[in-house]
């Protein structure tokens, strides 16, 4: 449980208040952002223009003509307390499954570092339920924590200049899916069919919404192959 007396709320602009957490990764944490973020549209998007969520802290964009500094944070301090007296709702989440090859590039080193035997080291990233924390680095791309201390190894030394979308890796206590072709240095594990965004109407719909719970379930090649997947030759 975290102690709410430890976030601190700052106007740290004139149009922008950053509420900070603790500095861990919790998935209490990540619920008391979400929840926050659901009661902040209650404003209206006329005074609150737009939020920005990572693993400990919200960072809030707003109208000034419209809400004051004070006045947001009344509203904050008001939904703090509610999550205090635990008479919170629930915000709905729907839970994500994620079917996943685990034919990945790093797969062998993976188990080599972390003397695991192949089907251990998937076995231990399958088992976990993850929570979404942030969004960042390239859209769609949704930082999931934590996988189980076994297989948790710093990036890699050297970044691949090009990641496949739809490629599943890990860094320290993180996993996630590369969203599009672009460099990367996490470890690859697998690969997934599934697309982690789609674009309609000129708007932006990641597949992960933050506070998400987050499953991935091992696939066989033909599997991976009849749901659209493609077949990456190491670069």
């Amino acid at each position: 449980m975290i102690d709410l007396k430890q976030v601190n709320i700052d106007s740290i602009a004139e149009d922008a208040i950053l509420i900070s957490w603790p500095d861990v990764i919790a998935p209490a944490i990540a619920e008391q952002i979400v929840f926050i973020k659901h009661c902040l549209k209650e404003c209206g998007e006329q005074k609150i223009i737009d939020t920005v969520s990572s693993y400990t802290s919200l960072l809030i964009y707003y109208r000034f003509d419209l809400i004051t500094s004070d006045q947001l944070k009344a509203l904050i301090l008001k939904q703090l307390a509610v999550i205090s007296s635990n008479k919170n709702p629930q915000v709905a989440s729907d839970i994500i499954d994620i079917p996943v090859y685990y034919a990945g590039w790093d797969l062998n080193e993976v188990s080599d570092l972390t003397q695991l035997s192949s089907n251990e080291v998937i076995d231990l990233h399958c088992k976990h339920h993850y929570t979404a924390y942030a969004h960042g680095f390239v859209p769609g791309f949704c930082y999931l924590a934590s996988i189980d201390k076994q297989i948790q190894l710093p990036r890699k030394a050297t970044p691949r200049a090009q990641v496949p979308a739809g490629a599943v890796a890990i860094a320290q206590e993180q996993t996630a899916v590369y969203p599009m072709d672009t460099p990367g240095g996490w470890h690859i594990l697998g690969f997934t069919p599934i697309k982690m965004f789609d674009i309609a109407q000129q708007q932006f719909f990641p597949k992960i919404k933050l506070g998400q719970i987050v499953n991935f379930t091992p696939i066989c090649q033909e599997k991976y192959l009849d749901l659209g997947g493609k077949l990456h030759k190491e670069c």
